[in-house]
């Protein structure tokens, strides 16, 4: 596949009472209230290579606790549920790098990637399943966020055992059980060539996602971010 041509042999291993003169005012604050009268937990991730440090602001008010640098990703951070809007803004910033509407439903954990490149910015919302593997058995998912590889891909332990097909560039893949300390090759799409040794310490009882990143072929990357 002519995309990978350059990466052979390489590897790279988060009211109280209102008083009784204010009633309509208070039934449109309770409408409010009705939506977003749960909590929903969110991590932040960056993806975009070279990229300052980003911040995520919902309804306007920042909630990431601290800016996150390109390759990181946050702790879970409790927000109210309902509808939402959101921006990433470069650290200390009051310009949105992207702004994207942001759906959370109460008691689910999401995953907001910050990607794209240098040039176009914008963002991934992933919900993750936080219900615990079987036993014996470790969770991963598959996230395609590298710019320089706008084409599909393939993931599997070989050739000829491929575990996420065909997951397109800003989606991801289901999660999918698998052995302790197993070991991850990405192929383009349909190929059996093998362009990416992904070493993992995959462990029994954990929930993990690994993402690919990097705007040219030389920086193509993957991070394994664990989720238990």
């Amino acid at each position: 596949m002519k995309i990978f041509d350059q990466l052979k042999n390489t590897k790279i291993l988060s009211l109280s009472l209102i008083v009784l003169a204010t009633v309509s005012l208070s039934s449109c604050d309770k409408d409010d209230d009705d939506a977003t009268s749960g909590k929903a937990q969110i991590r932040i991730t960056n993806a975009v290579e070279g990229s300052a440090s980003q911040e995520l602001y919902l309804d306007g008010n920042k909630i990431s606790t601290s800016a996150v640098a390109y390759g990181n990703t946050s702790s879970y951070i409790e927000t109210n549920s309902g509808d939402r809007q959101a921006q990433f803004r470069n650290e200390g910033s009051a310009t949105a790098s992207t702004a994207f509407d942001l759906e959370l439903q109460n008691n689910k954990h999401y995953s907001v990637y910050f990607t794209g490149n240098a040039e176009s910015k914008t963002s991934v919302v992933t919900e993750d399943d936080t219900t615990a593997p079987s036993s014996g058995k470790a969770k991963v998912r598959f996230v395609h966020l590298a710019s320089a590889v706008t084409s599909s891909v393939d993931v599997g332990l070989s050739a000829a055992n491929k575990v996420f097909t065909d997951v397109a560039y800003k989606a991801a893949s289901a999660y999918k059980e698998v052995d302790a300390n197993t070991k991850f090759f990405l192929y383009g799409a349909g190929s059996t060539q093998a362009e990416l040794d992904m070493s993992t310490a995959v462990q029994v009882g954990k929930i993990y996602t690994i993402y690919l990143s990097g705007s040219t072929i030389a920086t193509l990357k993957y991070t394994v971010v664990a989720e238990n």
